[in-house]
């Protein structure tokens, strides 16, 4: 024990009385960067959690949209396999077409729907934007889609709004995607916006 005299050395009891408060500040200030630490992980976690389901309803969007190009490119290969075609014929391509427009577009928004419908934290502002750009994508199919029903013409000429659409969320859906994560979330984003291949008037 040091007792403080005449030269100037602390007491005992002094050195207890500033000893005590010192080590409460210490430790709030530890548990206070644990507590930060502990919001930034949990906060990293919702993210992964609320992309992944995001990802999940793109995916089935965008599935939607598949099956309609490839509907409609299996009733005009159907049609260029017939000899000489009949007007007859044509109008039963045209038909067709119309159809499987009619329902592409009430099953893509169908999807969309289900797009719309997730929430997030408010706060995780780059994911909710890239919902909202993905829904842009979706009613542009719509649009094209509701086109085609009533004339299935629309069906070959390009579709500038599905491919500038795409492109943003693209470009929106990789921003959210945390500085944490895992491959595989990074893997399926990358998947959905691969290069499509060239063929009729959409790009995706």
């Amino acid at each position: 024990m040091v007792a403080m005299g005449d030269n100037g050395v602390m007491s005992g009891l002094t050195a207890r009385r500033w000893f005590g408060p010192l080590i409460g500040l210490i430790t709030f200030v530890v548990v206070l960067l644990v507590g930060a630490a502990g919001a930034v992980v949990t906060d990293v976690v919702i993210r992964n959690a609320e992309l992944t389901i995001l990802v999940s309803e793109v995916e089935a969007s965008e599935q939607q949209m598949i099956e309609v190009q490839e509907e409609i490119d299996r009733v005009s290969q159907e049609f260029e396999a017939i000899p000489e075609p009949t007007d007859e014929d044509r109008a039963e391509l045209v038909g067709q077409l119309a159809d499987v427009a009619a329902y592409g577009q009430e099953a893509i928004a169908a999807a969309a729907a289900d797009v719309a419908s997730l929430e997030f934290v408010v706060w995780h502002s780059a994911i909710r934007q890239a919902q909202s750009d993905y829904l842009a994508h979706n009613q542009a199919w719509q649009d094209y889609l509701e086109r085609a029903a009533v004339d299935p013409g629309e069906l070959t000429l390009p579709q500038e709004d599905i491919n500038s659409t795409f492109e943003q969320s693209k470009i929106s859906m990789n921003a959210a995607i945390p500085s944490i994560s895992g491959d595989a979330l990074r893997d399926r984003v990358d998947l959905i916006y691969a290069e499509p291949e060239p063929s009729g008037g959409q790009a995706a």
